[in-house]
């Protein structure tokens, strides 16, 4: 067994804590561990009590840095997954925050692709192809992405939105260019912003055709 001899602040800025057995450093750990354990002086602990203690102590840091990334913004799993092994934590660790964050509601994918199509949408003024594209590189989850698609952008919603696009850069075209080069532009634009050639050809075959 183990006793603890001492605890003591181990900053004034930070509330962490140093533990000690005689004169050894056993520990720092966060005052989450400190108050989950009752850890005070005189008390005594087992290699596989100390073994826990350390183990939840590193799940409380991970779960910190975590929510210091999430005050920020919000993150998909995957996306924070990535920047906590950055920051050199374990799978198993991360795992163990990441359910904590999740049980919390501080991590809800789905909420967050919602937003992120809302917005994608109402401000950006991106096609499906596009909004797909973002959100599988932050991690959102596929089928997340395929259902919410499907419930918030309709065919309709979409032809709209790239009729819309479609008039404004017609507007900033030169008339001095020729329709060929006018549709080319068109394409390209309404394209880069994530709509499919199906939405995009009835909008072209509006254009003004070669001269003969």
């Amino acid at each position: 067994m183990t006793q603890i001899t001492k605890i003591e602040k181990a900053s004034r800025n930070k509330p962490l804590y140093h533990v000690y057995s005689g004169d050894a450093l056993l520990f720092t750990i966060t005052e989450e561990t400190l108050l989950h354990f009752w850890l005070a002086k005189g008390k005594e602990f087992s290699d596989a009590q100390l073994r826990e203690i350390f183990e939840f102590d590193r799940v409380q840091r991970c779960v910190q840095q975590a929510l210091r990334y999430l005050s920020r913004r919000g993150h998909f799993a995957l996306e924070l997954k990535r920047k906590l092994q950055a920051k050199g934590y374990e799978t198993q660790i991360i795992e163990q925050a990441i359910s904590y964050l999740r049980q919390k509601g501080y991590l809800n994918d789905v909420q967050l692709t919602t937003q992120f199509i809302h917005d994608g949408i109402q401000l950006k003024k991106y096609g499906p192809l596009l909004l797909k594209k973002k959100l599988l590189e932050k991690g959102a989850p596929r089928d997340s992405i395929e259902m919410l698609l499907q419930e918030m952008y309709s065919p309709e919603k979409q032809k709209a939105l790239a009729r819309e696009l479609f008039q404004k850069k017609f507007r900033t075209l030169s008339r001095q260019l020729p329709p060929a080069k006018q549709r080319q532009k068109i394409a390209a634009f309404l394209q880069q912003r994530g709509f499919t050639w199906d939405v995009i050809q009835p909008l072209l075959d509006e254009l003004p055709a070669e001269e003969p």
